[in-house]
């Protein structure tokens, strides 16, 4: 055997690259990014929009003292996905900033709430026996929020 048909620099055998290897990894990454972005067609809303939840239950209370405050708070949001199950005052008119007040609520519609409203302030009362799952104290800044 000669040199120069074995060891020769001429018959070196190349590496090749492996592709599919590049190719599989692409791959796995498109998929992740789908998954994790969802997969919506165009136009096509996701199943839980707001208007296909259950409506909120909430009374609103007239926390500043401003005569008919809360009926007019109450017809303002009426056509949110917020049900009014009661309207009145607080024993003393000191809010100046309006509040929710969990009472039996759960954190997802407390944040349904929230986005509706515009109202971020919030307090935990929690109780089994209220009418409602949130109460909605109107302060002086009502104006904020009744735009």
């Amino acid at each position: 055997m000669s040199l120069t048909e074995s060891g020769s620099p001429n018959n070196v055998t190349k590496k090749r690259f492996p592709w599919w290897i590049l190719i599989v990894i692409l791959l796995i990454a498109i998929g992740i990014v789908v998954y994790l972005k969802g997969w919506y067609p165009q136009g096509e809303k996701p199943a839980w929009t707001e208007d296909k939840l259950p409506a909120v239950k909430v009374v609103v209370l007239n926390g500043c003292g401003f005569v008919g405050l809360a009926s007019e708070y109450a017809e303002h949001i009426r056509d949110k996905n917020i049900d009014v199950v009661s309207l009145g005052d607080t024993p003393k008119p000191i809010y100046d900033k309006s509040v929710i007040v969990v009472r039996k609520g759960d954190v997802q519609d407390l944040k349904r709430l929230q986005k509706m409203t515009g109202i971020e302030r919030y307090t935990l009362a929690r109780t089994e026996y209220f009418l409602a799952d949130f109460e909605i104290i109107i302060g002086r800044d009502f104006e904020l929020y009744m735009n």
